[in-house]
């Protein structure tokens, strides 16, 4: 008899009181559950725990964007090729004029072609998206683009070209196997293809062993909170659990490759953070 006019006190009170007065129920249903367990010790029901406001679940997510900015004087590199040079396949490979990528910079500054990510998955982040179509990595005049790439673990990579002569593709991994494969003329089928099965803590080198000029970055990692920065020397990386992160900043032609090591950016859930991340002229090695 006590559990029920226990229960029926409590429905009662629910009935007079209204849903929010009791937090819309959600504070309700535990107490009377819980109720039987409890009235032969303390004869209290102990409420509903109150949630995780650290867990990245409650927290929420926050956008990183930014720009990276070279401070000091740009540098003004010679032509990688010149057009009508006499190099191996010219007909293909110095059909234009090939610039060095080493260092591309905008004139306000902007650098490209920057990697910004995180060395690993933050705790409540979404691992990479392994399924979804095939990521293209394409030759053109015997230059490799994109010269920068950013590619999830375990997507395929598929390897086109659309020059008229023979390529090859050699990955150079810490973690992964190596890849060294020709590649023939005019495939844009992309008979080539592979997948980076491990992430890796900085970029990898991609090379042509027939023409010795052409080389690319790819960046395999096993979360999505990586980006290269575009032409402009602009990045975005969405999604980001709250919270505090350490980025790495990675450029091919920095001393040391660590434009930053440990950038801490704080995330709020639904907002953007936005920085200019400086890369210092005076670090190039070139």
């Amino acid at each position: 008899m006590k559990l029920i006019s226990a229960v029926s006190l409590m429905l009662l009170l629910v009935g007079a009181a209204g849903c929010e007065h009791y937090g819309g129920g959600a504070l309700v249903v535990p107490q009377v559950t819980i109720l039987p367990a409890e009235l032969g010790s303390t004869g209290d029901a102990g409420g509903a725990a109150e949630p995780a406001t650290d867990s990245p679940s409650s927290a929420g997510v926050g956008i990183f964007q930014g720009r990276v900015v070279l401070s000091g004087t740009a540098p003004v590199l010679p032509l990688l090729i010149s057009a009508g040079a006499n190099v191996k396949d010219k007909e293909v490979c110095a059909a234009v004029d090939q610039p060095d990528e080493r260092i591309v910079v905008t004139a306000d500054g902007g650098v490209a072609n920057v990697f910004v990510y995180l060395g690993k998955a933050p705790k409540g982040g979404q691992p990479a998206e392994a399924a979804g179509d095939a990521i293209i990595f394409d030759q053109k005049n015997c230059r490799f683009l994109p010269h920068c790439l950013v590619v999830p673990v375990g997507r395929t990579v598929k390897i086109l070209s659309d020059d008229p002569v023979a390529h090859n593709t050699h990955t150079y991994p810490k973690k992964n196997d190596s890849i060294n494969s020709g590649v023939g003329a005019n495939d844009r089928e992309g008979k080539l293809t592979f997948a980076y099965r491990r992430p890796e803590s900085v970029p990898l080198a991609v090379t042509c062993d027939y023409h010795g000029w052409m080389k690319a970055w790819h960046l395999p990692v096993d979360h999505p909170y990586a980006a290269v920065t575009d032409a402009e020397g602009r990045f975005t990386i969405p999604d980001l659990p709250a919270g505090t992160h350490e980025f790495i900043v990675w450029h091919e032609s920095i001393q040391g490759n660590f434009v930053e090591r440990k950038l801490k950016v704080s995330i709020r859930a639904g907002e953007t953070s936005e920085m200019n991340i400086e890369l210092p002229a005076a670090k190039l090695s070139l």
